[in-house]
C-alpha cells in the first residue's frame, strides 16, 4: 500500500533542470530489465530508481553473504542469507513505494528469457562476469527483439562501456564467442572485447588474487560506482532519445586511478586483426595468472578451531620452515607438535632458539585469532620439559570469553613479511618508535642504531656474518634446501626473487648453488662472498631508517617458556611495525655466529680462519652493545619501504598440510 505522504514529483524533483518535466514523466513509465543483483546490478537498480524509472524486471538466484560487502549495495549484516532480489526490491520500494518490480528469483534461463524481456524498453547487464553462456543468450534475444542492451564492466578502478543497439552490431558479432570455444577462450574473448585498451594492469598490485579458473577476481566499489554512472547516463540517453549513443563496435573506457578516458572504434569487433593478436597474448596472460593464483581456504566453511589455526599459520619462522603441526583434540584443546631441532643446521643455535622464538610468535598469533572468536588461550609445556633440541609438545587450552576482543594487529598478520631490499633512509618519528617500544617494553630493552655511522657499523657486522655462512658447507646445504628457484611465491621456503640480489647476481648464485664444490671455488678464487655482502648487507644496511637490537631487560639465561613469551612480544613488535607502514629484515646470523664464538663452540669443523672471523664478529658486536652480547635476543633493520617492491614473498603451507 502506497504511503499517503509519498510524492513522486517531490521525490525526484532535483532531477529537473537536467531533465524536463516531460522526460521525468517518460522515465517513470519506462521498464528496465536488469539480470543480476550483484555488484553492478544492485547499484544500477537503485541509481535508476533515483533517476525516476519506476518499472523493472530483476533477476538473481543468489543470497547475500559477507563476501559481497566490499561492493554490493544490498549487502549488510542484516541481509546476509536473504535473497538478493528480495532485498533489492525492498530497497527500491523504500525509495519509491509506487515502484513496479517483477522479480525472477530463480534466475534467467533459456526457458524464461522471453518472460524476462516482455515489455522492457532496455536491458542493463548485471550478470556476473563469468555468466557468459546465459549472457550470450539474453543479448542474442535482445538483438532479435530490437531491445537496446548495454553492458559496463568494472575493471580495477575503472569502467568499460559497450552499447548494443537495434540494427547495429550484435553482441555475438562483436565478441565472436562460439559454443565450440573452451571456457578459458570465452573468458579471454569477453575480456579483450570489454577492454580493448586496458589501463588497469599497471596497478594490479597482487596478481595472485586473480583466479579465473575458480571464478574469483578482485573487484572494487570504485569500479562499481563508475560503472553505475556510465551505464545510467547511457540508459538516460537511450530512453529519452537524446542521441549521442555510439553503438558497438564503439567502446568507452574510463580509469579513475590513472585519470584516463579512452574511446575508440574496433571494426569487426574481436574479428579485428589487432584483437586477434590481443587474444594470443591474452591466452599467455591467462596461463600466467592461473599459475600465480593462490587458493586460500574459505574461512567461512571451516570449523572455528581451524579458522584460528588458519590465521596462526601466517606467523613467521626462520627460512619459512613452519616447524609446527597442529593436532585438534577438541573444540577447546589443541596440541602443537614441534619436531626435533636439526643438529646440522647451524642457524639453529642454542638448541633451536630461532625456532622457539618463531613458535612463540605463532602462539601469540593463535591467541589474537582466538580472541576474535571470543576465546581466551593458555599454553603449557610438559612439567618435565627439557630444552636440549628434542621434539616438544605444547598444549593449548581455550575457554569462552564473555565478549569478543578484537586486536587491531591481527589484520596485519598475513601482510607482515621480510623485505631484503633497500628502504628509505627517512628517520622513524618518536611516536612510531614509542609504539614499537610499547609492544616489547615488558621484556626487552631496545637499542637503536640510526645515524649513518651506526648503520655502516651494523652493516659491516651483518656482512661479516654473511661472509662466514657462505663459506660453510652446512649452511650451504640449508640454503640449497630453502631457496626456491621456481617462479612466484614460496609456500615452504624463500623465493629466490626475495633474497635481495639483482637478476644477474641471482643467475650466478643459481649456478653456484648446484654443488658445494662450485660454491667453494667461487668463494675462494672469485670473491664470491663480496657480491653477496654488498647486495645483501652493505647497501641495504645503509639504505634504511636504522638497525635495532632487542635485549633482555633483566639479562641471564632464559628457559623455554620465557623464550616462547619473548617470541610473542617479538611478533607484536613486528606487526606494529607493519601497521605503522614499516618493513623489516632480521639479522639473526650475526647473533648466531657471535653466540658460537662467545660459547666457544666449534661450528666450523676446525676451520681456524672462520672461527677467528666469528670471534672478531662477536667482539665487535659486544662492543656495539656495550658489553651485553649475551642479552641480545633479536636484531634487524627497519624503515619505510623503498622504490624496489619485493616481487615475491614467502607464503605458507596450506592448512590441511599443518593438521
Amino acid at each position: 500500500m502506497t504511503p499517503p505522504n509519498f510524492s513522486h514529483a517531490q521525490a525526484f524533483a532535483r532531477n529537473l533542470g537536467w531533465l524536463t518535466q516531460g522526460e521525468l514523466l517518460s522515465l517513470r513509465h519506462k521498464r528496465v530489465a536488469i539480470p543480476g543483483m550483484g555488484g553492478v546490478g544492485s547499484a544500477y537498480l537503485l541509481a535508476l530508481v533515483r533517476l525516476g524509472v519506476s518499472k523493472f524486471h530483476i533477476s538473481d538466484m543468489d543470497i547475500f553473504e559477507q563476501a559481497n560487502f566490499n561492493r554490493q549495495v544490498g549487502a549488510f549484516m542484516s541481509t546476509v542469507g536473504r535473497p538478493k532480489v528480495e532485498v533489492m526490491a525492498e530497497m527500491a520500494a523504500d525509495i519509491n513505494p509506487e515502484i513496479d518490480i517483477k522479480s525472477f528469483g530463480d534466475g534467467i534461463s533459456k526457458d524464461n528469457i522471453d518472460a524476462f524481456l516482455e515489455g522492457v524498453d532496455i536491458l542493463v547487464d548485471g550478470f556476473d562476469f563469468f555468466a557468459l553462456d546465459i549472457r550470450r543468450d539474453v543479448f542474442k534475444r535482445c538483438h532479435e527483439l530490437s531491445i537496446p542492451a548495454i553492458t559496463c564492466a568494472p575493471v580495477g578502478m575503472g569502467a568499460a562501456l559497450l552499447s548494443f543497439m537495434p540494427g547495429k552490431m550484435s553482441f555475438e558479432d562483436y565478441f565472436r564467442i562460439t559454443d565450440q570455444d573452451s571456457e578459458e577462450d570465452k573468458y579471454i574473448k569477453f575480456l579483450i572485447g570489454l577492454t580493448p585498451r586496458p589501463a588497469h594492469r599497471g596497478y594490479l598490485v597482487d596478481p595472485s588474487y586473480v583466479d579465473m579458473k575458480n571464478h574469483k577476481v578482485p573487484s572494487t566499489p570504485i569500479g562499481i560506482q563508475l560503472c553505475t554512472g556510465l551505464i545510467v547516463t547511457e540508459v538516460l540517453k537511450v530512453l529519452l532519445e537524446r542521441g549521442g549513443v555510439k553503438a558497438a563496435p564503439h567502446y568507452q573506457l574510463y580509469d579513475a586511478y590513472r585519470g584516463i578516458l579512452r574511446k575508440g572504434y574496433i571494426p569487426f569487433g574481436n574479428g579485428n586483426p589487432l584483437q586477434r593478436l590481443k587474444y594470443f597474448f591474452g591466452r599467455m596472460l591467462y596461463a600466467r595468472l592461473s599459475e600465480a593464483a593462490t587458493h586460500p581456504e574459505d574461512e567461512a566453511e571451516l570449523p572455528v578451531m581451524e579458522q584460528i589455526i588458519d590465521q596462526a599459520r601466517w606467523a613467521p619462522s626462520g627460512d619459512n620452515t613452519q616447524p609446527w603441526q597442529f593436532e585438534i583434540k577438541s573444540e577447546r584443546r589443541v596440541i602443537v607438535h614441534i619436531p626435533e631441532i636439526e643438529q646440522d643446521n647451524l642457524y639453529e643455535f642454542d638448541y633451536g632458539r630461532p625456532t622457539y622464538l618463531a613458535v612463540g610468535m605463532m602462539l601469540e598469533t593463535l591467541r589474537m585469532a582466538a580472541s576474535s572468536h571470543s576465546l581466551a588461550l593458555r599454553w603449557t609445556l610438559p612439567k618435565d620439559v627439557v630444552w636440549d633440541g628434542r621434539a616438544q609438545k605444547i598444549t593449548v587450552n581455550f575457554r569462552k570469553l564473555k565478549k569478543t576482543v578484537l586486536d587491531d594487529l591481527l589484520d596485519y598478520v598475513p601482510l607482515r613479511s621480510v623485505n631484503r631490499f633497500s628502504y628509505q633512509t627517512k628517520a622513524l618519528p618518536d611516536p612510531v618508535k614509542k609504539a614499537l617500544s610499547d609492544e616489547i617494553d615488558e621484556l626487552f630493552e631496545i637499542r637503536w642504531f640510526e645515524n649513518p655511522a651506526e648503520r655502516r657499523r651494523f652493516s659491516r657486522l651483518n656482512a661479516a656474518a654473511t661472509d662466514i655462512r657462505l663459506r660453510l658447507e652446512k649452511c650451504f646445504k640449508v640454503h640449497q634446501k630453502i631457496i626456491d628457484w621456481t617462479a612466484g611465491d614460496s609456500r615452504d621456503g624463500v623465493p629466490s626473487g626475495a633474497v635481495g640480489m639483482d637478476k644477474v647476481s641471482l643467475l650466478l648464485m643459481k649456478q653456484a648453488m648446484k654443488s658445494w664444490s662450485r660454491m667453494d671455488f667461487m668463494n675462494k678464487y672469485m670473491g664470491g662472498t663480496l657480491l653477496a655482502q654488498l647486495q645483501m648487507d652493505i647497501l641495504p644496511g645503509h639504505k634504511c631508517a636504522g638497525h635495532f637490537a632487542l635485549l633482555w631487560k633483566d639479562g641471564g639465561k632464559k628457559d623455554l617458556a620465557q623464550t616462547l613469551q619473548a617470541g610473542g612480544k617479538l611478533q607484536r613488535f613486528w606487526l606494529q611495525a607493519t601497521q605503522q607502514g614499516l618493513v623489516m629484515q632480521p639479522s639473526m646470523a650475526t647473533i648466531c655466529f657471535s653466540y658460537y664464538a662467545e660459547q666457544g663452540i666449534d661450528f666450523s669443523s676446525g676451520n681456524l680462519a672462520l672461527a677467528n672471523k666469528a670471534s672478531q664478529l662477536g667482539n665487535d658486536f659486544d662492543i656495539l652493545l656495550d658489553g651485553r652480547l649475551s642479552d641480545v635476543v633479536f636484531s634487524g633493520r627497519i624503515g619505510y619501504p623503498g622504490k624496489i617492491k619485493t616481487p615475491v614473498r614467502s607464503i605458507r603451507k596450506k592448512l590441511r598440510d599443518l593438521l
